[in-house]
């Protein structure tokens, strides 16, 4: 349980004894969190609403991912990225909850962004016959409900004190539909799955959890949020995830003018992470595409991982509206504001719902609006549109830690009726990247999300011995029509790079050049040339010199690799091989292999990109060659590698700096020595491995000083003793 929770159930319990009140639930104590991760960004997200979690720059309650692109950078650009949903104050009493005796607006969130303002709450609850250990995920049956409910809840909770559940028998019922082949509660027709990876929630609104004190001033709408995010592989779709929010009314009667709004705080870099001097931010809208987007301010900042960042490192990132309740279904106001500036004017984030009501998501009389159409386009106050000034897009001049709002059109809501909120987030590694990726996904939505993807990725698998790494995988994507060759990767920081030469194409996204290629021989070959937006991508040149071969039990035929076992293979398998020979003992490698196809006159070329997760069965591997563990001396034993440079390309940061001892047996002790004879690390290397690792610290724990140093190697096969350079 978090330490918030437990303190919140603590709170309550207390509370109880102090009014004499009897036993009561928290209903966020049922608040459960998972991750997607599943293409290249990567994000945790709770049962309640929230897409990320950076806390309000709070590193210490700031969950990871919060929208991590790529994947596995330890780039982290999401604080907080939720939808809130709002009307005026004049609603039937029975729509609404909790009390209201100055008759204001209302406003419930799904943000939690610690201590700031009324956000440090959700205000929505998740329905407990949807809770499990972890939130609800496609990709973890574990985390489903057994059984699914068969029907959305025709209730709400209307006080914790008394727990008071409130049944709408009037309401019709609305079946979960469910795919018939994976058991998922799809999105598609017939509950059918549309996307690689998939969430599921249903919530309450409530009065959060300043609920939880007796006399309650806190007032809520009686409506139902049913949640969902889907994110695809494929390099078409993997820059975003999409997130779709149906809202239904569960009372008894109708609402009137409720607005829906998506809450989007991003940081180029949060100040939430750890050590990070960050800096302002720029904020940008881009009608033509309803997209709020931003970016760093001047393109440096500090690498969370070590060292720095420059310009093309630092993602652009932000929110694409697909479709909103109302009608029109599309964007009607656009709010940009300073985060701590003039929290409670019309120009600053509103530090109470019926300010957040008025000023951001009604965005009215904001100074930063030059016409009063909604959209704020004027952020240097000189009454001129800042589009009309040059470059695409309006944007926010002094944004450091600045929000933007996103709100829908006013709409009605009938008891049982619901409306539908669909929005992207998405990433680029450049504003050209960005605007393509979110044009991919509007495309997506707009062709009901029927994907286009590469040839089947091969299943593969890897085999290390010494200074050699074997690849071996399957011919499934061969069967594809289009198929016409594979492409093999490789990368030496843990899958962020995978090539030492790179390209960035004609809309900005970057490209790397394969360690091999093997093209079909069938004269579809050199660069692409139907489409000239994909003339970068390279077909091949009509050569096909893998090694094929036949699977016989668990080994290959004709190829003699020794510990060359099979586990994802049959008896009888076509299988293609790939030898590297080009490799350091001690290192890690990661590799994919990519199928790619010929490519048609709409989309170009495909081909598979690396999955996420090497330790899983995909077209992705990870993998250290090494020497066998030694038997007979310890004559083969080396530092790797030597001298050693802190800039090494598998280095990412600090916490990377590692050499390693090779050729050791299976049980030695290391001893390491400076120039000047002195004692600096002893390591006990007990493990059926030849490799033993040093993460360049002394025996304090402090990094060691550049230099000269010596080792000394002793176990049962005898001491062997050897130096080597560091320069950091």
């Amino acid at each position: 349980m978090e330490l918030k929770q437990w303190y919140t159930g603590l709170l309550i319990g207390l509370l109880a004894l102090m009014h004499g009140v009897g036993a009561q639930t928290n209903p966020m104590l049922n608040k459960r969190w998972n991750t997607m991760n599943i293409n290249k960004v990567a994000t945790t997200f709770n049962n309640v609403g929230m897409l990320c979690d950076g806390n309000n720059q709070n590193f210490n309650l700031a969950k990871i991912p919060s929208f991590e692109y790529p994947q596995g950078s330890g780039r982290q650009y999401g604080t907080c990225v939720a939808v809130v949903v709002g009307a005026p104050a004049d609603q039937d009493p029975a729509a609404v909850g909790g009390v209201n005796p100055e008759n204001l607006p209302y406003l419930d969130g799904t943000m939690d962004e610690g201590p700031a303002d009324f956000w440090n709450e959700e205000h929505f609850a998740p329905y407990p016959e949807f809770v499990t250990a972890k939130a609800i995920i496609s990709t973890d049956p574990s985390t489903w409900p057994d059984p699914w409910p068969e029907y959305l809840p025709n209730y709400y909770i209307d006080n914790v004190w008394d727990n008071n559940r409130v049944e709408n028998n009037a309401l019709p019922l609305v079946p979960i539909l469910r795919d018939s082949v994976t058991g998922w509660p799809g999105f598609g027709p017939n509950g059918k799955q549309l996307a690689d990876q998939e969430t599921f929630a249903v919530m309450y609104g409530w009065g959060g959890t300043d609920q939880l004190t007796e006399n309650s001033q806190t007032r809520w709408l009686r409506t139902q949020l049913i949640m969902r995010g889907m994110a695809w592989q494929g390099s078409l779709y993997e820059d975003f995830i999409v997130w779709v929010f149906i809202i239904r009314n569960v009372s008894p009667a109708p609402i009137h003018d409720l607005r829906m709004g998506i809450h989007v705080d991003l940081g180029f870099l949060p100040e939430f992470i750890p050590g990070i001097d960050y800096d302002a931010d720029r904020h940008y809208y881009e009608p033509s595409l309803q997209l709020a987007y931003g970016w760093d301010d001047d393109g440096f900042e500090e690498n969370p991982l070590g060292g720095f960042l420059t310009a093309d490192q630092i993602a652009w990132g932000g929110v694409v509206v697909l479709e909103m309740p109302g009608n029109p279904s599309t964007v009607a106001t656009y709010d940009a504001t300073h985060f701590w500036k003039g929290q409670t004017t019309n120009a600053g984030s509103g530090g109470q719902p019926e300010m957040y009501y008025t000023w951001n998501l009604l965005n009215l009389n904001d100074p930063e609006d030059s016409d009063g159409d909604g959209i704020d386009d004027d952020f240097d106050h000189n009454g001129v549109p800042d589009a009309q000034e040059g470059g695409p897009g309006y944007y926010l001049g002094d944004g450091a830690d600045g929000l933007q709002i996103l709100g829908s059109h006013a709409f009605d809501l009938a008891p049982g009726e619901m409306d539908t909120l669909i929005f992207a987030t998405v990433f680029g590694t450049s504003r050209e990247d960005l605007f393509t990726n979110a044009k991919r996904a509007i495309t997506l939505y707009q062709n009901d999300w029927k994907v286009v993807t590469a040839p089947p990725a091969p299943t593969v698998e890897a085999f290390a011995t010494d200074r050699k790494v074997v690849l071996v995988w399957n011919t499934v994507g061969e069967q594809a029509p289009d198929f016409e060759g594979y492409k093999i990767y490789r990368s030496l920081d843990h899958g962020q790079t995978w090539g030492t030469e790179s390209f960035t194409d004609f809309s900005g996204g970057i490209h790397y050049v394969p360690l091999a290629q093997y093209d079909l021989v069938d004269g579809v070959k050199g660069n692409y040339k139907t489409l000239p937006e994909y003339a970068w991508f390279n077909l091949g040149n009509d050569q096909w010199v893998p090694i094929r071969s036949v699977v016989e039990g668990d080994t290959i035929k004709g190829l003699s690799i020794p510990g060359l076992t099979l586990h994802n293979f049959q008896d009888g398998d076509s299988v293609n091989v790939f030898i590297d020979q080009n490799v350091i003992n001690g290192l890690e490698y990661w590799y994919y292999v990519a199928a790619y196809d010929s490519g048609n006159a709409i989309v170009g070329p495909l081909e598979n990109t690396p999955a996420t997760q090497p330790e899983e069965v995909n077209n992705t591997v990870k993998i250290t060659p090494q020497l066998p563990v030694a038997t007979q001396s310890l004559g083969k034993v080396r530092v790797v590698p030597n001298p050693y440079f802190v800039s090494e390309i598998w280095e990412q940061g600090l916490g990377d700096h590692m050499i390693q001892f090779t050729g050791l047996p299976r049980k030695a002790t290391i001893r390491i020595f400076n120039a000047a004879g002195e004692l600096i690390r002893v390591i006990e290397h007990n493990e059926d491995s030849s490799i033993a690792r040093w993460d360049l610290k002394n025996r304090f724990n402090q990094l060691i000083a550049p230099g000269v140093y010596y080792y000394h190697v002793k176990s049962e096969l005898g001491e062997i003793t050897g130096k080597f350079i560091v320069v950091l």
